[in-house]
């Protein structure tokens, strides 16, 4: 049930400076105010939050990343990455986009601290890679991870070519090694959050191409939260002229305040088709500054770009 005017009319008396005169029509501007702060926005942010879960489209949602270590694939003789880069993919940052909900980690060529054996960067690709230096058979890569707290290990990925390979994790206060996976991590961080890993490269003969790799990816999920989109049913999808793309499907979803922030070449993954799709127009409604919905303008990622290998 809606206050009455006089409790409003109380609680701005109680907070008055008094040495301010303030009329009776300041109360009530005052009072509206406070009324859309507390309780009106409130109520239309829960009700686009209802909105969405009612028609409910689970997603994976990637926000691109504009902090964090230069990828070695970027030029800067170009002032530009490499478009087709697994590292950044495209974006120049290692590690390119952040699932919404996780935290990853990357060990690739430009990670500091590193310990190599037997090891070389190659730096004639881009991105660099690591491989075994000549006439040896075996070498490894060596770095110290420290482990966020999380509700699961979402992913670990080892990003190679070739065969020969195996890796390695160890707490930094032990020297006992374990098969590097999932459950290992989730194991030895629950005794210790700092850990080792180790990647082995090897060959049979010093005369056969070395195995190669360019990152290892882990991915922690740190939040329970699963976001929905509304978007429209299938069909009712539109063809555009207006990106580089022939033929290329544009739509309109609409995000609830679940999702905190939202910006343009943010991408998302919905699980209904397993589509995925980038954000090319995004507007934030957030009435007193506070978010309640975000609508974006969106376009469909065509099966031979690079976004579609997201992890």
């Amino acid at each position: 049930m809606l206050r009455t005017t006089n409790f409003f009319r109380s609680l701005q008396i109680e907070k008055l400076n008094r040495q301010t005169a303030v009329t009776d029509t300041d109360i009530l501007v005052d009072n509206i105010h406070q009324y859309a702060q507390h309780v009106l926005v409130p109520r239309i942010r829960q009700k686009s939050q209802n909105a969405i879960k009612t028609d409910r489209i689970q997603i994976d949602y990637y926000q691109e990343k504009s902090v964090g270590r230069l990828c070695s694939c970027f030029k800067k003789e170009y002032s530009a990455p490499e478009t087709d880069c697994l590292v950044c993919f495209g974006v120049g940052r290692v590690g390119g986009y952040n699932m919404y909900g996780t935290y990853h980690d990357v060990i690739d060529t430009t990670r500091p601290n590193l310990t190599l054996l037997n090891i070389q960067i190659n730096d004639e690709v881009w991105p660099w890679e690591f491989k075994l230096v000549d006439g040896v058979l075996e070498g490894y890569v060596e770095a110290v991870v420290d482990v966020p707290t999380f509700k699961d290990v979402d992913l670990v990925k080892l990003y190679s070519t070739g065969n020969y390979f195996k890796v390695f994790v160890r707490r930094y206060s032990d020297t006992a090694w374990h098969i590097l996976n999932r459950s290992s991590i989730r194991s030895l961080s629950s005794i210790e959050k700092r850990l080792i890993i180790r990647i082995l490269l090897s060959r049979k003969t010093v005369n056969d191409v070395s195995p190669t790799f360019t990152h290892l990816y882990l991915r922690y999920k740190i939040l329970n939260t699963t976001l929905y989109v509304d978007m429209p049913k299938l069909g009712a999808f539109k063809n555009s002229d207006n990106y580089a793309l022939t033929g290329l499907q544009t739509t309109q979803a609409f995000f609830s305040s679940d999702l905190p922030q939202s910006s343009v070449n943010d991408i998302f993954k919905e699980h209904r088709f397993n589509t995925m799709w980038r954000i090319v127009e995004v507007t934030k409604n957030a009435p007193l500054g506070i978010v309640t919905s975000w609508d974006a303008e969106l376009r469909s990622i065509e099966s031979f770009e690079l976004y579609n290998q997201l992890p």
